[in-house]
């Protein structure tokens, strides 16, 4: 049985010959299409589609520009959180913002628990520059960011990067959500805390815990008590109605409680029902975000506003402008720290209203 004939490798040579010009116009007629007329345009497109010419290879032309095409995003869990958390899907909605006017696209690296993995998923990744999002300290991926000489825009957290910084004054906002309640009259007041460190050595630490974690110790002032802190990993509603059913059963139970996050504080108000006691008449409840499930919980949410829009929006547009001058930030100390507002709903009263 014969073998079926070899198919020929079409090059961009034979394609400029079908269509009766240079190699030089057909190249422009796919890379630089303003520089020929419509007519010889036509005719080479009409010849590439006749020899089944794919057009030049991308890979090849990325290399002569010098770029990717792509900005890499860095966060800190796995990949179905971005798509599935309000507060990380509306920075991504501001990240796409100030991306639309480019040709650029996005590479997302999630989270690993393999360091070399998680290093190499940088060093290998096709892109121009990343978007750090909401890490730990000493995460080597950001590491490995900063080897590769690209430009880096850090998001929240870590605060030490040596990189343009945006973010929010965790510390004050948090202490101001703290000190409403303790000016309503709180006294026992519990906090849903995220993780601090992800090792036990303290290395991998979370600067926005512990950012939070002190606004809301400044807020209380005396109020403030370290037994009725509780952390919840991961951050979601389940495990904040665990640890809220069990401060609910210590004596004397807390009069508030601030979670860190609006997803933690729904786990609160699932913990109250459970426990038939009414928010905000014996339990007030504070979030953190206003994440849109803020405004349509039962009751909706008293909490911290952040702009996360607006964080995306402008990591995005400081690094599509370093790309576009070749790869430079203008200024490596570059800081945003945007404005938060305390919202105050229907989740929180004065202690033992009636």
């Amino acid at each position: 049985m014969e073998s079926p004939p070899q198919r020929r490798h079409v090059r961009l040579r034979d394609v400029a010959e079908r269509a009766g010009v240079s190699m030089g116009t057909a190249s422009q007629a796919f890379g630089r299409p303003e520089l020929v007329s419509d007519d010889v345009r036509r005719r080479v497109l009409e010849a590439a589609r006749e020899l089944g010419y794919a057009g030049p290879d991308p890979a090849a032309r990325r290399l002569r520009l010098g770029r990717a095409g792509a900005l890499g995003l860095i966060f800190s869990e796995r990949l179905r959180y971005q798509f599935t958390d309000a507060a990380a899907t509306a920075f991504l909605t501001g990240l796409a913002a100030g991306m639309e006017d480019s040709s650029l696209g996005l590479l997302l690296v999630p989270d690993t628990r393999f360091r070399e993995a998680a290093a190499a998923s940088v060093q290998e990744a096709a892109v121009d520059g990343f978007v750090v999002y909401s890490t730990v300290r000493n995460d080597p991926r950001v590491e490995a960011a900063l080897a590769r000489h690209l430009p880096v825009v850090t998001v929240d957290q870590p605060r030490d990067a040596p990189t343009p910084f945006i973010g929010i004054d965790e510390r004050e906002a948090a202490r101001t959500a703290a000190a409403y309640l303790r000016d309503l009259g709180h006294s026992r007041v519990a906090v849903l805390s995220f993780v601090r460190s992800i090792d036990r050595e303290g290395a991998l630490a979370l600067d926005l815990t512990t950012d939070r974690l002190a606004g809301y110790r400044e807020g209380l002032g005396s109020a403030w008590d370290e037994r009725l802190v509780r952390t919840c990993r991961p951050n979601a509603s389940e495990p904040a109605r665990r640890a809220t059913l069990e401060l609910l059963a210590g004596e004397p139970r807390p009069t508030a409680i601030l979670a860190m996050s609006d997803v933690l504080a729904l786990g609160v108000l699932q913990a109250a029902a459970e426990s038939d006691l009414a928010v905000p008449q014996k339990l007030s409840v504070v979030g953190f975000d206003d994440s849109p499930v803020a405004a349509v919980a039962t009751p909706a949410l008293t909490t911290v506003a952040q702009p996360f829009e607006q964080k995306g929006r402008l990591a995005a547009e400081w690094l599509v402008e370093a790309v576009e001058r070749g790869g430079e930030l203008r200024d490596g100390n570059r800081r945003a720290i945007l404005p938060t507002d305390l919202v105050v709903r229907e989740s929180t009263a004065p202690p033992g209203r009636s």
